[in-house]
């Protein structure tokens, strides 16, 4: 653990706050019944997603203070990186004739490296985080609290589309994200946080080992968020692109699951997951 960094990580959240509340707050008080709503509707996300997280060999042991500060990273400090830097990187993309990938580039871009840095500067600031999957449940939490937050955004700003009612606009813009394209900020950073946990954690491993890990996973993430985010009038490249990306990102996200899980085991009695902890009845019949 480092102290630079913890205080470092408390800094970045602290300024990431305003920029939650900023879009939010003025949208909230035009539009209260969908702002409403879409509060709920986050709460529920957040509550049962980390509960399934939590429920797994994977949380770590004390890990509710790194949690709750993943989840506001992803939803206020990558916001705040992502709000200056995205727009001008749209802009040039577009500017270049690259309309195409615009989206990509403004979203893959900013968004993965914000993010990405958040899972590393929990992961040093934390002595509890000493594990190679401790980076995939940190990158899912900081993806989660990014995607939480954009779902909350746009259920509000644009409920106003649905021509007659905007509880019906909420509805819609919740389904579409949370079904059409489940989990995706969940797993493009939970990949990352993967490659990001062996850099830092793996044992009796070189520096160009723990380089390729970190950047090849990083790498992967940037890929699919970038095809998911491809458009265009060629409806081809555009359902396409969703499908291939798809493929790839939910295999990887699985693949990498599994093998977080059989690498999180107990071994000789080394409890790193709330989940591992034996119970009361256990000790006392272990005694």
């Amino acid at each position: 653990m480092s102290k630079l960094f913890r205080y470092s990580l408390f800094l970045f959240i602290l300024v990431g706050l305003p920029f939650m509340a900023l879009p939010v707050l003025p949208n909230a008080l035009a539009l209260p019944t969908p702002a409403a709503i879409s509060a709920v509707f986050t709460a529920l996300y957040l509550a049962v997603l980390i509960a399934v997280v939590r429920r797994t060999r994977l949380w770590p042991y004390q890990g509710w203070a790194p949690a709750v500060l993943a989840v506001l990273w992803g939803a206020g400090t990558s916001y705040a990186l992502v709000s200056v830097s995205a727009p001008s990187i749209i802009d040039l993309a577009a500017y270049t004739g690259a309309t195409t990938t615009a989206a990509s580039w403004g979203g893959a871009y900013p968004e993965e490296i914000a993010k990405a840095t958040g899972v590393v500067f929990i992961l040093l600031a934390f002595k509890q985080l000493n594990r190679p999957w401790h980076g995939f449940v940190i990158g899912m939490l900081v993806g989660l609290g990014f995607e939480s937050f954009e779902n909350l955004l746009y259920g509000i700003v644009m409920a106003p589309i649905h021509p007659s009612s905007d509880v019906m606009g909420v509805l819609q813009i919740w389904g579409a994200r949370v079904f059409l394209g489940p989990l995706l900020h969940i797993a493009f950073t939970g990949l990352a946080g993967w490659g990001i946990g062996w850099a830092l954690f793996a044992v009796g491993r070189g520096l160009a080992w723990r380089l390729a890990h970190a950047l090849g996973w990083f790498a992967v993430a940037f890929a699919c968020h970038f095809g998911w985010n491809i458009l265009g009038d060629d409806l081809v490249l555009l359902i396409g692109s969703k499908i291939v990306t798809g493929i790839v990102l939910y295999a990887s996200f699985i693949y990498v699951w599994v093998a977080a899980f059989k690498a999180a085991k107990p071994q000789n009695e080394l409890y790193t997951a709330v989940s591992q902890l034996p119970t009361a009845g256990q000790t006392v019949r272990a005694r």
